[in-house]
């Protein structure tokens, strides 16, 4: 094929500012478009507040579509205070329903800041994180406890403060009351102290608490490897993890700590070296050397001088067939595996036995040596020698010649009896006549 010839067929002269040839330009996004797609999840501070007149629960205007109902609007006598600053802030709500104004916080102050609040940015950042997990694990609950009262509540002191733990979620069912704590942080043994008996003194008695970490947090989940178990005869592994101080000190208090991974929680057990004590009729030895090491378990709060932490997984839906919140599932595995540990001591105890009877059968008897001397006088030496008195012969023997105390020597062996050697004669060369 030959192309046209030049000129024979119009061409159009490029756009100013392209590149014959080039690739076309990518059709531009909508205004607004591309500032959508980067805006950050985190809730705005404008959105979220503390009512001090509600105990220190916190409003989040975008989960909570009642809010215009319950909650005056304005100033409300410094009724709501700002999370990252403290200051009093005012709520502002549409004037009618069809107003596309957005329901929103506004500080009683002008500022230069982020929502006009006067705190720095990394403050309000680890505020507005802080809380975004803890939304998280309430909307989380949401879809397993749909009949449960679920809300935010933190100490109405600690409004403007940077804290180190976030604010609690409370769950709600009849007479039950769950406290739900979520670390992000170091804990410090002031901070769970002071925490534990904040709980204590604001909920009643049939108050359970709970601290939930994360699973993928390296901070508060150290994994230690797995451990084979079989609760019901099926050999499953379970998670090890190395408690931190914190932690032991909250399952010591009485307090449930779990792991958190997906909609799975990982509830601890404790793991305890041991070494059995043989008793009467065992036998440890040899093969039976390393049946003599094991461990044992302590739940459902591990005991303060657990080695390892075991975790037992169970669906996070199962938590809402109880209203207490309890754990039945893990704990039924945990009192399975204990079970299985007395069965294991039985077991390795009976082999221990078997094995010294083994040992016994096989250990040749040694018989008692008869005595070579005669018991002493009072008159004569322990070890004064004394001959035998020879027994009396019968009338009929003869009389035998006593035996000489030294032994002769043995003689030599001749030949044998059966074979003749003859004797070398010379006459035996000659003939018969002659020797005749």
């Amino acid at each position: 094929m030959t192309r046209p010839v030049a000129g024979t067929t119009p061409t159009r002269s490029p756009r100013p500012g392209t590149i014959p040839g080039a690739p076309p330009r990518p059709l531009a996004l909508p205004a607004g478009a591309a500032r959508r797609s980067t805006r950050s999840k985190l809730p705005r501070m404008g959105q979220l507040a503390v009512d001090i007149a509600d105990r220190g629960r916190i409003i989040d205007l975008r989960r909570d579509p009642d809010a215009s109902a319950r909650l005056p609007h304005g100033r409300a006598n410094g009724r709501y205070r700002c999370l990252a600053c403290g200051h009093r802030l005012i709520l502002q709500w549409p004037s009618s329903p069809a107003s596309r104004f957005t329901p929103r916080f506004r500080h009683d102050i002008v500022s230069s800041g982020a929502d006009h609040c006067p705190a720095p940015a990394q403050h309000q950042a680890n505020i507005q994180a802080d809380l975004t997990t803890m939304l998280a694990l309430r909307d989380q609950l949401l879809r397993v406890l749909p009949q449960a009262s679920l809300s935010l509540r933190i100490d109405a002191e600690l409004a403007g403060q940077r804290w180190g733990i976030p604010p609690a979620l409370i769950v709600r069912r009849g007479d039950h009351v769950v406290v739900l704590e979520r670390p992000r942080r170091l804990l410090t043994p002031t901070a769970i102290t002071r925490c534990l008996t904040q709980t204590r003194t604001q909920h009643p008695t049939l108050a359970a608490h709970w601290w939930v970490f994360d699973r993928d947090d390296p901070l508060h989940c150290d994994v230690a490897g797995t451990v084979n178990v079989q609760p019901y005869g099926k050999t499953i592994a379970h998670t090890k993890v190395r408690p931190t101080p914190a932690q032991r000190q909250l399952a010591t208090a009485g307090a449930t700590v779990c792991w958190l991974a997906g909609d799975t929680v990982l509830l601890p057990y404790g793991g305890h070296q041991r070494t059995y004590t043989p008793q009467p009729g065992e036998d440890w030895s040899g093969d039976m050397a390393s049946w003599k090491r094991d461990w044992t378990i302590s739940h459902p709060h591990p005991a303060d001088g657990a080695t390892w932490w075991g975790l037992v997984p169970q669906p996070l839906l199962t938590l809402g067939k109880r209203t207490d919140f309890r754990p039945a599932s893990a704990h039924a595995t945990m009192s399975a595996l204990e079970r299985a540990e007395h069965g294991r001591e039985r077991h390795r105890r009976r082999r221990a036995r078997e094995h010294a009877q083994q040992r016994t059968q096989t250990t040749p008897t040694q018989l008692p040596l008869p005595a070579t001397t005669t018991t002493a006088t009072t008159s004569e030496p322990a070890d004064a020698f004394k001959s035998p008195t020879p027994a009396p012969l019968p009338p009929t023997a003869a009389a035998v010649p006593p035996r000489p105390s030294i032994v002769p020597d043995a003689p030599q062996q001749g030949p044998s009896p059966r074979v003749r050697r003859r004797r070398f004669n010379w006459w035996s060369l000659l003939p018969r006549r002659w020797g005749r």
